[in-house]
């Protein structure tokens, strides 16, 4: 081998290391962890905070609250005219908010306690029910419990929403099967007794106790 090829293979086994040590480094930039990703329009499940809503100078009602038995996480406070009001949420020791709207940020009615409040931890993930339900186009339904049941083709109502004589149905009317819920509306005509459904829905934002 004469010398002008050999200094051409010490020229090129010097480069040699340097491309592939770059090589490896540029691999190793590009492989880094890569962690969870937010899911693009997926329902928002939200854990409510009664001390969230603004609370004007309203009297609160007095009234005897216990564990709600269909909403685990809240109250249910009756009052001394017999009036229920549920869920209720407790916030504080003496006052309790009920029959919130969250998407408005708005309530029902305030309840003051009559006796000592019973310890309500909220619910584990399985057994949290939504109480308040906002679907796409802004229509909002809130849980039914009222003692009167309303029944439309054989199937109770358990969402009463906004729009007047409209409801979700079933025990739960949410598709859960893709990061966004759906749920269908159902409209009954007071005058003929007819329903009509609507459109399903994709489901926005649901508050959970």
């Amino acid at each position: 081998m004469n010398a002008r090829k050999i200094g051409v293979f010490l020229i090129l086994a010097g480069l040699l290391p340097a491309a592939c040590g770059g090589g490896a480094a540029e691999v190793e930039q590009s492989s880094g962890a890569i962690g969870p990703q937010q899911i693009a329009d997926a329902t928002e499940v939200i854990r409510f905070d009664p001390a969230s809503l603004p609370q004007g100078g309203d009297a609160p009602f007095p009234g005897q609250c216990v564990e709600s038995a269909g909403i685990p996480g809240s109250y249910r406070c009756e009052m001394e005219t017999d009036f229920v009001a549920e869920p209720c949420f407790a916030v504080s020791g003496t006052r309790l908010l009920c029959n919130p709207d969250p998407a408005a940020e708005t309530y029902g009615l305030l309840v003051s306690p009559q006796s000592a409040l019973p310890s309500v931890p909220p619910p584990s993930p399985d057994r949290a029910v939504p109480f308040f339900v906002e679907l796409d186009g802004g229509l909002t339904c809130a849980i039914r419990t009222a003692p009167e049941p309303v029944v439309l083709d054989g199937v109770f109502a358990t969402y009463d929403c906004a729009t007047p004589y409209t409801y979700l149905l079933d025990s739960d009317p949410f598709d859960r099967n893709a990061p966004t819920w759906t749920a269908m509306p159902y409209t009954l005509d007071p005058a003929t007794g007819s329903t009509a459904a609507g459109e399903a829905a994709g489901v926005l934002r649901v508050w959970i106790p």
